[in-house]
């Protein structure tokens, strides 16, 4: 990963670290607490500290040193609360810590209660609290509506909202706002290099480099760079989003079939996505300026990126990253701290069923029905499925189960069709140069591709006219007279059917993780979408169990207008998605106190800490289930206490650990964990902590060296891709947020 990912050394826009600090709450289960060895069942859960993302993997990091100890609270209140799909949540809560340390004070105190309950909380007690930088909750967590921004309506109403849909193969930009626009939504349509209008633009970049010490040079992007013909000391990129695919990212180049582009000498996969991403900014700015006048404040406006929904925290924070070095957001004025929030991740599927949620054609759903997008673009296919809870033209739906991807878009026909051609034309090597290969691959993706019909093509010649004129007949392998004939059936059997298989699959896959209930209808979207055998394979697998099977005439660019849409709504406080679902574990690697299983199990992990208490080592405590229900647009708020030597002990870490397994395990040696992300957060901002340090301060003066105990409240916000730690003060007060962890 590093070898890939470690950045340009001639890269003239830097990392750009995540401010603000992050944090989850506490882990609260249906149904009381999870066993060993148990399916997931849904639950609504926190993670246990704020942090700052540095992600990274568990083949290239150590171990920790140390690990942290859980003990649980004792039980709150018996009131449950619930959430969207129907899950009962009784709150849950426990103490964590790195190593022992002096007990505090025997003060009671209690547990915040659930804001929707009556009953008052079971007051707690501290535990022993952590002495070497780790907070220790208090127990309880407390689910409270996220904080209106600061901004007046006035000026929310008139800010932009601007969706980018990066894409594999074709990005594009569209804009709205709600007071200058109506609410309306407009598309970038002209770009550079042609006079005709496109609704989307190829992503694709040309360099030049005359040698391999001199810095590449961007000569090209767009339409501009697709047409170009190279020569010595050009590179064209094409389908470097790949680069940010999971199995990348952990793997390299060995990790898909897919061919990544080669790159030019000493520039990165980050450093080629902020390039694209900086030319394609550039431009919208001066188009969006272009067309509504200097009213158009782009320095403040929300910027909405869409993401795969495979893809993990690692490659949403790579595109983060890369959005923020191209500019896409800056600070608009003096103390402006925010800025970085006003870029937002969310997965494209979500962005699909937002868009969809404004066709007429779909008002037909009532609520308490199901729909389900399927998003099959250039390089991804994305599915996910959605409840509605309230009506849908006040956009209220729900996340029913873990959304799913896959790499099986349009771009893998071009490349099994480029193989099948290499395949034919071996023995005619003079049609294999790379001129006569773009020729080939440009006549079946703009002409053949989507017009295919599948078996009633069977019997059809497909013809490809040849670049050279050389070597022009030979019937034996579909040679005739310059061009190159390819029988539908074989079409079918090498390029079409092994792509569209995975499709299917994929929706098979997304359809078994629904709890209960049927899916009553369909909508695809997405490039790939315009395909007429992709479709008629869809409703021929699938039309019989799913009464509507629809494709919007605008599918593809359906993803592309719902982040735009979605960037009205957060403007004008309305809700879109409801809840979300996480698809995978966040687990905490711990120290509990042993119990009989532990010495029976696994008596190696047992030993006595400072205090004289047995505890096991490598106990896992699962902070977000698989599959939890996760509530968008409120806070989970929990309480923990951080004891401190000194006033400029402020800060602590924690590490988070996921697992894509059903199966809760108990020991760190059961199953598969992968560390993701490292976490740091830094107290200082708040003011019982400031406070406590100047009290330390004057002690210390006295002679003496006496710790602090500094309790504070962390809050988890849920919001579609992202997942923003907050910290808060005892009144409420935001001090610090940052996202961490990409759902």
């Amino acid at each position: 990963m590093k070898k890939i990912f470690g950045g340009s050394k001639r890269s003239k826009t830097p990392a750009v670290d995540v401010a603000g600090i992050d944090g989850f709450g506490t882990v609260a289960m249906s149904g009381g607490p999870v066993q060993h060895g148990a399916a997931m069942p849904p639950t609504l859960a926190g993670v246990s500290s704020l942090i700052k993302p540095i992600p990274t993997y568990a083949h290239t990091s150590p171990q920790l040193a140390q690990s942290i100890l859980a003990y649980p609270s004792p039980p709150l209140s018996n009131q449950a609360f619930s959430f969207p799909g129907g899950h009962a949540q009784p709150p849950g809560a426990g103490l964590t810590e790195r190593m022992m340390s002096p007990a505090p004070p025997a003060t009671a105190y209690a547990s915040p209660a659930i804001v929707s309950s009556s009953h008052a909380a079971s007051p707690i007690r501290y535990g022993t609290m952590s002495d070497n930088g780790h907070a220790s909750p208090l127990g309880g967590q407390e689910v409270v509506a996220e904080a209106d921004p600061s901004a007046n309506l006035a000026e929310l109403e008139g800010k932009l909202s601007v969706g980018i849909d990066f894409g594999t193969t074709f990005s594009g930009v569209a804009y709205g706002s709600n007071r200058q626009m109506g609410g309306s939504v407009r598309q970038i349509l002209n770009w550079p290099g042609t006079y005709e209008t496109y609704r989307k633009v190829p992503t694709a970049i040309v360099y030049y480099q005359a040698i391999p010490a001199e810095e590449a040079v961007i000569v090209a992007w767009g339409i501009e760079a697709k047409a170009m013909t190279l020569r010595p000391g050009f590179y064209k990129v094409e389908w470097f989003k790949l680069f940010l695919d999971p199995a990348v990212l952990r793997e390299g180049r060995l990790a898909t079939s897919a061919r990544l582009p080669d790159l030019p000498p000493g520039k990165e996969p980050i450093d080629v996505v902020t390039d694209y991403l900086s030319c394609l900014w550039q431009y919208a700015k001066e188009r969006i300026t272009e067309e509504i006048g200097s009213v158009a404040d782009l320095e403040s406006a929300d910027v909405i990126l869409t993401v795969p929904a495979a893809w993990d925290a690692a490659g949403c924070q790579l595109m983060r990253n890369a959005a923020i070095n191209a500019g896409m957001v800056q600070s608009a004025r003096a103390g402006d701290r925010s800025w970085r929030e006003r870029l937002r991740i969310i997965t494209e599927p979500e962005a699909a069923a937002i868009h969809a949620s404004t066709l007429s054609s779909l008002f037909k759903l009532k609520a308490s029905q199901t729909f389900i997008i399927c998003d099959a673009g250039g390089g991804t296919v994305d599915t996910a499925v959605y409840k509605l809870i309230g009506q849908l033209s006040q956009l209220e739906i729900a996340e029913m189960c873990a959304r799913s991807g896959a790499n099986c878009g349009s771009l893998f026909l071009d490349l099994r069709f480029e193989a099948l051609v290499k395949n034919l034309l071996r023995d005619h090597p003079v049609h294999l140069d790379e001129p006569s290969l773009i020729a080939f691959r440009h006549s079946f993706a703009d002409c053949d591709k989507l017009m295919y019909r599948g078996e009633a093509d069977d019997d059809t010649g497909f013809r490809f006219n040849c670049f050279n004129i050389e070597d022009a007949h030979d019937p034996e392998i579909g040679l005739e007279f310059g061009e190159l004939v390819i029988p539908g059936s074989v079409l079918r059997r090498d390029v079409f059917d092994p792509v569209i298989e995975d499709v299917l699959a994929l929706l098979q896959h997304q359809l078994a993780k629904l709890p209960v209930g049927k899916v009553d209808a369909l909508i695809l979207v997405g490039g790939f979408a315009s395909s007429s055998y992709l479709c008629s394979r869809i409703q021929a697998t699938f039309g019989s169990q799913i009464p509507i099977v629809a494709r919007p005439t605008d599918a593809d660019v359906a993803t592309l207008q719902g982040a735009a849409r979605y960037g009205l709504g957060l403007i004008g406080g309305k809700g879109t998605v409801s809840s979300v679902i996480s698809p995978r574990s966040y687990i905490m690697k711990c120290k509990l106190p042993a119990t009989e299983e532990d010495r029976y199990q696994r008596p190696g992990f047992i030993s006595l800490n400072d205090a004289g208490v047995e505890v096991c080592a490598n106990r896992l405590s699962y902070l977000v289930a698989k599959g939890a229900v996760l509530r968008k647009g409120q806070r989970l708020k929990s309480r923990y206490c951080k004891f401190s030597r000194a006033p400029t002990d402020s800060i602590f870490t924690a590490v988070l650990y996921v697992s894509d397994s059903d199966t809760v395990y108990r020991y760190t040696d059961e199953g598969p964990i992968e560390e993701l992300c490292r976490w740091t957060v830094d107290l200082s901002p708040l003011p019982a902590f400031q406070q406590n340090a100047q009290l330390a301060r004057e002690g210390n003066a006295g002679g003496g060296n006496q710790g602090f105990y500094t309790e504070f409240a962390l809050g988890l916000v849920l919001d579609s891709a992202e997942v923003i730690g907050v910290l808060l003060t005892d009144e409420g007060e935001e001090v610090g947020r940052a996202t961490f962890e990409f759902l």
